[in-house]
């Protein structure tokens, strides 16, 4: 049996438009009010350059979630005059309520990812050989689009969508950061503000740790919920990595698979881009697999990709 850990740039080499700047331009089209209040929150207005903001902002959008322009936020709040007659002193309440109206849109980040993602054409002409209908093989995949079951035809039960999809028996797609140490660091602010009763500044840190939370990817959750996809590895005899960047947040995910598969497993771990080789082989190694049982080969190898 073998283990397909499958990335976005699988669906990018199929042709499929699945960026996080596709996702930008989709939104775009889709609502631009909402486009607007989610740039703003990173310090992007209305008339910022729209290439310079996908270089910056949608390149590494899962990341940037958890770099808001936080400055901005704190300042605004710690000058905000309410009007009320006690001035500071019981706004609590109130600031919560102001927070949310301004910021609660983040919630509704994963219902836009949804309509995207069911939009995007999977209809390609692109084929791989090393997927065949081997009915042992498991896939785990981090994206949300149903190619490998749709174009492969995978039988989905092979497959574990980690971070959901849109098939309608699977989990809907999550995306989001995994910096869970900032958003903990301003509840902490936001408690110790509370005890001094420092009321503005205790709602103004826990709407910037709410807005961190709203938008984190809790991989041990994740890992919890799957925890019987990853038991049934124990007789995977190769692993083919292909189309992921191998990033620290998702990095537990391949702690778990090691921890499930044999150690005589073979890794071949595909990359891209000159220089990535050398990293995603430390990247493995990390997670304690040995050296010699690691190769790394270019993804030309897995994409002897023909038109059919």
């Amino acid at each position: 049996m073998n283990l397909f850990v499958i990335g976005n740039g699988f669906d990018l080499a199929h042709g499929l438009k699945t960026l996080y700047g596709d996702f930008r331009d989709y939104l775009e089209e889709e609502d631009w009010s909402y486009l607007e209040a989610l740039e703003n929150m990173y310090g992007f207005c209305i008339d910022s350059k729209k290439e310079w903001v996908k270089e910056y902002l949608w390149k590494d959008f899962e990341t940037n979630l958890s770099n808001i322009d936080e400055a901005t936020i704190i300042d605004g709040g710690e000058y905000m005059d309410l009007g009320l007659e006690g001035g500071d002193i019981g706004v609590e309440d109130t600031l919560d309520e102001y927070w949310q109206e301004q910021y609660g849109f983040i919630e509704r980040l994963n219902e836009f990812v949804m309509s995207w993602i069911k939009k995007i054409d999977i209809d390609t002409t692109i084929r791989t050989d090393v997927i065949d209908a081997d009915t042992s093989n498991k896939f785990i995949t981090f994206n949300y689009t149903l190619l490998l079951e749709e174009m492969y035809k995978v039988d989905k039960y092979n497959i574990l969508h980690i971070h959901g999809s849109i098939d309608e028996d699977d989990t809907e797609p999550v995306i989001g950061h995994g910096n869970k140490e900032k958003m903990m660091q301003f509840r902490e602010v936001a408690k110790e503000a509370s005890e001094e009763y420092y009321e503005k500044k205790s709602s103004i840190y826990n709407a910037v740790a709410n807005y961190y939370e709203r938008t984190l990817k809790n991989v041990d959750y994740f890992l919890m919920c799957n925890r019987s996809f990853f038991k049934k590895l124990e007789d995977v005899k190769s692993i083919s990595v292909i189309g992921h960047s191998l990033g620290d947040v998702d990095m537990p995910y391949f702690k778990g698979i090691k921890e499930n598969v044999n150690k005589d497993t073979i890794w071949n771990i595909y990359y891209r881009d000159e220089g990535d080789d050398i990293c995603f082989k430390n990247k493995i190694m990390s997670i304690g697999v040995n050296e010699d049982k690691i190769r790394v080969l270019h993804s030309e190898q897995f994409f002897n990709t023909e038109v059919v």
